[in-house]
């Protein structure tokens, strides 16, 4: 019974782990607002509904396996990040089973293809070690894969107390302009964009933010908290409210392409 208890506590701290393994680099891939510590405690349910599963009497082994893992999983997925319509279902758990499809062939090849670790693929300390080396790996892939798509544009709304207006916007990871004060990350508007908010250019608002550039060593910028942002990509929103945006007196595509850069932090989801 001792042995019996013994393998379910460490089934139980496995699942828990690579859930969360599996849960961080699903939400790093799909920048879903979902927090650390939302992840932390979903990935812990899920792992004890699991087990509880696995002990309970008179279920088939089909559905122990391969059914009820899979249901509370999926049943997990959508809660953890607010899935609303079948799209964002199948999309998150398509990615959560992609990452659990290569973190576990991993392991596996590891365990089966280097002799130091193939009498010690039952150590659960091994195993975790294993794990994170291949959640290491998935992140930085995942980091690498966004990197190349960063000189991306996408669709940004600026919301007044009254009314929002539609741009587009440039995400660009070497914008690392912050308001001194607040620390808050800023982006830059063209010139004009935000007099057609009603609200926002207000002397109360005003921020004056030092900057760099090429051509001019240092210099001041003026700029406004706009209430709200939504930053929509790929089908994904995102909301931040409070945004500082510096008002650029240049044009920012000379191609007229976009009117906004817009700060990397506003791109990820929530901690």
């Amino acid at each position: 019974m001792k042995v019996y208890e013994l393998y379910i506590d460490n089934l139980f701290f496995m699942n828990f782990v690579m859930d969360l393994y599996l849960y961080l680099l699903t939400a790093k891939t799909l920048k879903r607002t979902a927090t650390r510590l939302r992840i932390f405690i979903i990935s812990l349910v899920q792992s004890f509904l699991f087990c509880i599963l696995l002990v309970l009497p008179g279920i088939p082994a089909g559905i122990k396996r391969f059914a009820g893992p899979f249901a509370i999983s999926v049943a997990a997925t959508a809660v953890l990040f607010k899935c609303r319509r079948p799209y964002e279902l199948f999309r998150c758990t398509g990615y959560l089973f992609i990452y659990a499809f290569a973190l576990g062939g991993s392991m596996k090849f590891l365990f089966s293809s280097v002799p130091a670790l193939r009498e010690r693929g039952q150590s659960i300390w091994y195993l975790m070690g294993a794990g994170l080396l291949g959640y290491q790996a998935l992140s930085w892939w995942i980091g690498q894969m966004k990197k190349k798509r960063n000189a991306r544009i996408c669709t940004v709304w600026l919301c007044g107390p009254e009314d929002r207006i539609a741009v587009k916007a440039l995400i660009d990871t070497g914008n690392s302009l912050r308001e001194p004060v607040s620390g808050k990350p800023v982006s830059v508007v063209e010139e004009g964009i935000l007099d057609r908010l009603k609200g926002v250019k207000l002397p109360e608002k005003l921020k004056l933010i030092p900057f760099h550039s090429v051509g001019k060593s240092n210099g001041i910028m003026e700029g406004y908290e706009i209430p709200e942002i939504i930053v929509e990509e790929d089908g994904e929103k995102i909301r931040w409210q409070k945004v500082i945006a510096g008002i650029s007196s240049n044009r920012i595509s000379a191609e007229g392409k976009y009117q906004m850069i817009l700060h990397p932090d506003l791109t990820e989801w929530k901690d």
